[in-house]
């Protein structure tokens, strides 16, 4: 009987696995679109009018970014400015990419600061959290097709959130992978963290 259990318990820790692979390679898929150069990319975006960007905005960093950053490797001293070059840390992924689409930040002041300084400085509606679930819950009561930023403990990334779907993307300290988007529910670096400070990105 014993076995039997453990037997059980490996089937489904390896099917709970194997779920989450797909869930990711899913989300892949989906950013996998035909690249032009990404400098040409960013030419042709800040030919955008400003009305115009703030449409495109969620496109851009819910689709356009992990289809160029995805799998740009993470480091504690990364400042890449072009995506699969180098390597980046999670606080300049965030501005780097933000004064690609046409912020006028001072990227570099702030991806040296506490996540909390950039969420204050760039999001409205800012809410703090220590339970996990509290996050879920405000982010679903929100509207559809919203880009936050939210603060971990030790980290920071996007979230989006797309019809039901809510989505972490971030360049991943955990084994150093780097650039990835990936379901909420699934992200180990979220559900790592005991707090949570998140912001409506504010153009």
């Amino acid at each position: 009987m014993k076995y039997l259990f453990c037997l059980l318990f490996l089937i489904i820790i390896g099917c709970n696995k194997n779920k989450v692979e797909s869930e990711n390679s899913l989300i892949n898929k989906n950013s996998e679109e035909k690249k032009i150069p990404y400098k040409e990319f960013l030419a042709s975006i800040n030919k955008k009018s400003k009305e115009e960007k703030e449409k495109y905005l969620f496109k851009f960093i819910n689709y356009d970014i992990p289809n160029y950053w995805t799998s740009t490797p993470w480091s504690f001293n990364g400042t890449s400015r072009e995506p699969q070059k180098r390597s980046i840390a999670c606080g300049y992924f965030i501005t780097n990419t933000l004064t690609d689409f046409g912020f006028d930040i001072n990227r570099t002041y702030l991806a040296q600061q506490a996540s909390s300084v950039m969420i204050k400085k760039l999001c409205k509606d800012v809410k703090y959290f220590t339970k996990r679930q509290d996050l879920d819950k405000y982010i679903l009561s929100k509207d559809k097709n919203q880009i936050y930023i939210v603060g971990l403990d030790f980290h920071t990334g996007f979230i989006t959130r797309e019809n039901k779907d809510t989505y972490f993307i971030h360049s991943n300290y955990i084994k150093n992978k780097g650039v990835v988007k990936e379901f909420t529910q699934t992200s180990q670096a979220l559900n790592a963290s005991k707090t949570f400070m998140i912001g409506t990105l504010n153009y």
